[in-house]
């Protein structure tokens, strides 16, 4: 049931911040050894009351996969043609811990969710997730990671990422591990070792500006952010390759509390499953990079997991 489609798309924003926190902490240190995992306050998440969506807008909760500004213009197209076609506002809300994001869901702050693999699987063991749909991707329900570098140095799989500058992606660090698993077999002991510097963070574009410009010599970048931001810009696609593609995870699952108002339910899951019979929702899947979005329930969702 496997094919391939679609290429799109190339954005990028620089964060000065960013960079020149690196270049203080790896001149200092060789690393980010004593950064740790981002950490869950519920005592200063907003009063969690359920209100009527008549009164508020419709909160779709993401974890950012990239810096603020960039996520919140890949998920913009989204939420204004689920706005017209459904007549409610809709806005987004972005955290940087993925249990977080469960968190305001299962509290009645968000509504619904785009959450990865295993955070929907908690949360709907937790509290009664529940998966309206899933979105395709490249003619798949599967996505990989990529490790990319440039172009123009001699590093070509990963076991010649050593002594070299990295970037990893937060998402993992934020559930407990350090390396993924892909790269255990290469960093036999651990990356404080194995790279001479290394980061985790969740901005994905930034980490594609300082491969280009050398602040960083690899980094691990999402399928979609690759496609989003690299693609379609002959800046990025003419200086950076992919050295590595990890095996696929499943796609992220788009899911609601279990308590939310049917009718809502109904006009979310109406819409997204929808957007492909029109030219507007064509034009957004495919800045999105998905091809579409099908209906899936959980047993079928978690059959794929465990075949995967």
């Amino acid at each position: 049931m496997r094919s391939t489609v679609i290429r799109n798309y190339g954005k990028y924003l620089l964060i000065l911040p960013l960079i020149f926190t690196f270049v203080v902490i790896t001149a200092s240190s060789g690393c980010f050894e004593s950064e740790v995992a981002h950490k869950v306050s519920f005592q200063n998440t907003e009063s969690l009351q359920k209100t009527d969506t008549k009164d508020r807008s419709v909160r779709l909760g993401v974890f950012s996969m990239a810096s603020p500004k960039t996520t919140m213009e890949y998920y913009q197209g989204l939420l204004t043609y689920l706005s017209q076609d459904t007549g409610l506002d809709f806005e987004l809300v972005q955290r940087d811990n993925p249990a977080e994001i469960n968190y305001l869901l299962e509290t009645g702050y968000l509504d619904f969710v785009l959450v990865r693999e295993d955070d929907y699987i908690s949360g709907h063991e937790s509290f009664g997730m529940d998966i309206i749909a899933v979105p395709i991707i490249h003619g798949d329900i599967g996505y990989s990671s990529y490790v990319i570098t440039r172009k123009d140095l001699n590093i070509d799989s990963l076991d010649d990422l050593q002594n070299k500058r990295f970037a990893f992606n937060s998402y993992r660090f934020n559930k407990g591990e350090v390396v993924p698993d892909y790269m255990q077999s290469v960093i036999n002991d651990s990356p404080d070792s194995f790279f001479s510097g290394y980061i985790y963070s969740n901005s994905q574009d930034n980490f594609i500006d300082m491969v280009v410009q050398g602040t960083l010599d690899g980094a691990e970048i999402d399928c979609i952010m690759w496609a989003y931001i690299v693609e379609d810009s002959e800046e990025y696609s003419s200086d950076l390759k992919i050295i590595y593609s990890s095996p696929p995870q499943l796609v992220p699952a788009v899911a609601v509390r279990p308590d939310i108002d049917r009718g809502l339910k109904g006009k979310i899951t109406t819409s997204l499953l929808s957007m492909h019979d029109s030219p507007e929702g064509r034009k957004i899947l495919r800045d999105l990079h998905f091809n579409m979005f099908v209906s899936m329930e959980h047993n079928t969702y978690v059959s794929y997991r465990d075949d995967s």
